[in-house]
């Protein structure tokens, strides 16, 4: 049965791992004990359908071992979210929620020493972009190397996606829009307009 919180389309799950890069990369090694970390990921133009992630993280980091061993990961991704109060509504007789937006990627990871220099500079060049005094690797050549040498990068071949975009997809449109009119956060605003679209305009 298809969730009325699925995305609706791949392009969903782009925009989320565009908007909101910073994702949690997660193992368990065989004590059973769970490796986590907090990266920045980003995703790579689709070869042949699949998604592929490229990423770096330090050499010291567990995970480098654990991965080299076992490359089956799970990586977190966290949108925008926000408590969702009964006292937003002129109807108070309802409970309160949560509304948000995430995916949980299942994914093989590779280190790869050869795409650490690309892993570094297209995560600059993305999150720089739009910036008026926009920064460039080129500004600390004379430390680059050094600073490099301390990480490696890694590609994540994503084989499952698991995504829930809870937007308010299940209420009036009456109560999106009072669930609109108390938000605060731009991102959250944008993506609870998007998904709600068709139905806001059906109803103006």
């Amino acid at each position: 049965m298809h969730s009325p919180f699925a995305p609706r389309s791949p392009e969903d799950i782009a925009t989320l791992l565009r908007t909101a890069p910073l994702a949690w990369l997660v193992s368990v090694d065989p004590a059973g004990e769970v490796l986590s970390s907090q990266l920045p990921l980003l995703a790579l133009p689709p070869e042949e359908g699949e998604m592929l992630l490229l990423g770096h993280m330090a050499r010291t980091n567990p995970l480098v071992a654990r991965l080299g061993e076992r490359p089956r990961a799970a990586i977190l991704f966290q949108g925008p979210n926000a408590y969702v109060s009964p006292s937003w509504y002129a109807d108070r007789d309802s409970a309160p929620t949560w509304i948000y937006v995430n995916a949980t990627l299942t994914a093989d990871v590779t280190l790869r020493e050869d795409l650490t220099d690309r892993a570094l500079n297209l995560l600059v060049h993305q999150m720089e972009q739009g910036r008026p005094e926009r920064w460039r690797v080129a500004e600390i050549a004379h430390r680059y190397a050094a600073l490099r040498d301390r990480v490696i990068g890694f590609t994540a071949k994503v084989v499952k996606v698991d995504a829930r975009f809870k937007l308010a997809q299940d209420e009036p449109p009456a109560v999106v829009r009072e669930t609109l009119g108390h938000l605060e956060e731009d991102a959250l605003i944008r993506w609870v307009e998007a998904v709600n679209a068709e139905r806001l305009g059906a109803e103006s």
